[in-house]
């Protein structure tokens, strides 16, 4: 049997013949249509049967929100505290966050205990809250960098006598007099002020149960009128960053380390000694940039660095007043 060839495709060239002008017809099916009232029955029951499956789902998840708020399932019922410092006293902490036990912990705002801890206890630098399903919540804790040691001098100030006690002193002075007539009156013994030890933090808090440690510079307060108490902020944070910000701007600036530091809270100044042997003195009540920068303009121009200073002063706008070692501008404690 011969098989009949297959005709190729006809092309269609732009002529003038007939056959190659008119394409060639393409036989159309016709698809039958269903009747309208049965697409109309078909919709209305997938909707129905959507709508009852959407209800059951929204009963359910509404079921399972009833059963998570009201189930003691999800109560709170420890709250563990995390330290990296064993020095943080975490029963103290505990019993402030004991009045959020019984809570429902998937509904609980851990901001409530950040903002606790921040406010009452301010040393820690971040407080992180994490949730552990079904009931405990851990807080892991971050202290405040210890950044010097702090040498505090105070003196109490002197109390009046009562009544009773007023009599006894002028029965004691009358004594005094009468057998001792030698003594110069005229003369009163200086009250040494008493010194604390501790340690401070970079927002100014004064750490005392932690020992000291020799390889921080030394911070001297002097003037103090009561003694510091643990966590006691006696440097507030804004001029904590002034001394910090002025160390690290100076040392940068003159290639310097400060070793020691006397803040003068009365005086409103902060005088660096240097490990070159001067002090520098600045007020906080000016910008310590403006303060070192006037000296770094003049310190090798007028060979201040081949001179033995004992301090040099920059609390003076425009000016930059030094005191030779051995001068009297410098007097012998």
């Amino acid at each position: 049997m011969f098989r009949r060839k297959k005709s190729p495709k006809r092309l269609y060239y732009p002529t003038k013949s007939r056959w190659y002008t008119q394409p060639r017809r393409q036989t159309v099916k016709r698809v039958t249509r269903r009747p309208m009232t049965s697409n109309i029955k078909n919709r209305v029951s997938r909707i129905f049967k959507n709508t009852f499956y959407y209800a059951i789902a929204g009963l359910f998840i509404v079921f399972m929100v009833l059963v998570m708020i009201f189930s003691s399932y999800f109560s709170i019922l420890h709250i563990e505290v995390l330290r990296q410092d064993f020095h943080i006293d975490t029963a103290q902490i505990s019993n402030q966050l004991n009045e959020y036990i019984g809570n429902n912990i998937l509904f609980f705002q851990r901001r409530k205990i950040v903002d606790k801890i921040q406010k009452n206890f301010p040393e820690f630098a971040s407080v992180h809250v994490k949730k552990v399903l079904p009931d405990t919540l851990k807080i892991d804790l971050k202290s405040h960098p210890i950044v010097a040691n702090i040498r505090a001098y105070y003196v109490l100030p002197e109390v009046e006598p009562m009544p009773d006690e007023e009599a006894d002193d002028l029965i004691k002075q009358a004594l005094k007099e009468s057998f001792v007539l030698d003594e110069d009156e005229s003369s009163e013994k200086e009250i040494e002020p008493i010194e604390q030890k501790c340690l401070i933090n970079e927002i100014g808090q004064a750490i005392f149960d932690k020992e000291q440690d020799l390889e921080l510079m030394t911070i001297v307060l002097t003037g103090l009128s009561q003694p510091i108490e643990d966590r006691q902020v006696i440097v507030p944070e804004e001029k904590m960053n002034y001394i910090l910000d002025s160390i690290k701007y100076f040392s940068n600036l003159f290639k310097m380390e400060i070793v020691g530091v006397e803040y003068l809270p009365i005086a409103r100044e902060v005088h660096l000694k240097t490990d070159a042997g001067f002090v520098i003195w600045i007020t906080v009540e000016k910008d310590f940039k403006e303060q070192i920068d006037k000296l770094s303009t003049i310190y090798e121009a007028a060979e201040l660095n081949k001179e033995e200073l004992a301090y040099i002063d920059l609390r003076v706008k425009e000016k930059v007043i030094y005191c030779p070692l051995r001068s009297n501008c410098n007097p012998p404690k």
